[in-house]
């Protein structure tokens, strides 16, 4: 009889079901050796004791855990939970299940998150990091864990990645506001030690310099994170001055939503009228910023499928081409309703 104080465990369904421990095992293990009768009596038996699988005692004994460790810079960002999603539409039918953290956008936070995962024993790593520095995935515990950096990169590591050409995307929006007739752009950004800010701050400066237009050292404004908070007080310093440029790139997201909401909760009407912005990443709700009239749209569900793809190869052991990096080319978006004008897309020659 069962313990009904305690657990059920492997053995009570085994007495239960008549059959051998072996055998119930072999059920839970999907072996194909099980005849169907007895794989449906084993099946009904667990369902009427309560039976659940020790997936920690299991791990132990085959070394694998099915889980996967994702650490992303802030839970809150639209882009790495919509990657996140795509990711878990392939690896969950192969079984795994996600362990996600936030680092805050620290590299302090990113380490003790990295050592809580590896201590977890997860089978693989998905990191978007927080910073230039890493050195802390280069230790002996990390080293045998195979893992995929999204979004940005961190130079000196070798690691498989997932990329957008950010570049390129970045061209198309500073060529789409010169099209509109804008001269003076200015520049909301990161600090240019994370991969994706330094990417797009060059690709500014870059386009800026290609199509002749002044580049104002007062309005290239980057630091820290590339959060809400920032775009709202880079955004604040911008339009304070009295003779700031009247179309902004800005360079991602979160970014856009905090220098949009400054503008619409501090501006007047007429002032707001005035002011263009164009922004690198398009999500869900891109159309609702009427400030905003052309965007770059990173093919998230793209990126979800490339990451889960390389992540499962190097789960099954295949080393082929390590490291890769896949690099994903943007759409661009205009949002016509907020003004923005139709142009021709600029043809990049891939270095």
């Amino acid at each position: 009889m069962v313990d009904v104080y305690g657990a059920v465990t492997i053995k009570d369904v085994a007495l239960s079901a008549g059959v051998s421990i072996a055998t119930v095992s072999r059920v839970l293990n999907h072996n194909l050796s099980v005849t169907e009768d007895t794989r449906k009596r084993v099946l009904q038996v667990m369902e009427e004791l309560g039976y659940n699988r020790n997936e920690v005692a299991r791990s132990l004994k085959v070394r694998q855990t099915r889980t996967i460790g994702i650490i992303a810079p802030e839970l809150s960002n639209v882009y790495f939970m919509e990657v996140v999603e795509a990711m878990e539409r392939i690896l969950a039918p192969k079984g795994y299940t996600m362990i996600i953290g936030s680092s805050n956008d620290s590299v302090a936070e990113e380490k003790r998150k990295l050592q809580v995962l590896v201590e977890r024993n997860v089978d693989g790593l998905v990191v978007m990091p927080a910073g230039a520095e890493g050195g802390h995935f280069l230790s002996k515990a990390v080293a045998n864990i195979p893992m995929v950096m999204v979004d940005r990169r961190i130079v000196g590591l070798e690691v498989d990645s997932v990329l957008t050409d950010n570049r390129y995307g970045v061209h198309q929006m500073i060529h789409a506001l010169k099209c509109e007739g804008f001269r003076r752009i200015g520049f909301i950004g990161g600090d240019p030690e994370i991969h994706t800010a330094r990417e797009r701050l060059q690709g500014y400066l870059e386009a800026m310099n290609e199509y002749g237009l002044p580049i104002e050292e007062r309005f290239v404004l980057h630091r820290g994170a590339m959060n809400q908070s920032a775009g709202r007080e880079l955004i604040q310093r911008a339009l304070a001055e009295p003779d700031h440029p009247e179309a902004f790139f800005i360079a991602n997201d979160s970014l856009h939503l905090g220098a949009t909401t400054y503008a619409m909760q501090s501006l007047s009407t007429e002032e707001q009228s005035k002011l263009v912005f164009a922004s690198f990443d398009y999500l869900s709700y891109a159309p609702l910023l009427k400030l905003c009239h052309y965007a770059v749209a990173q093919p998230l569900e793209r990126i979800g499928q490339e990451v889960a793809a390389l992540l499962l190869k190097r789960l099954n052991g295949d080393k082929e081409g390590f490291p890769e990096h896949v690099m994903l080319r943007p759409e661009t978006k205009i949002m016509t309703a907020n003004g923005g004008l139709p142009f021709e897309t600029k043809v990049m020659i891939e270095d």
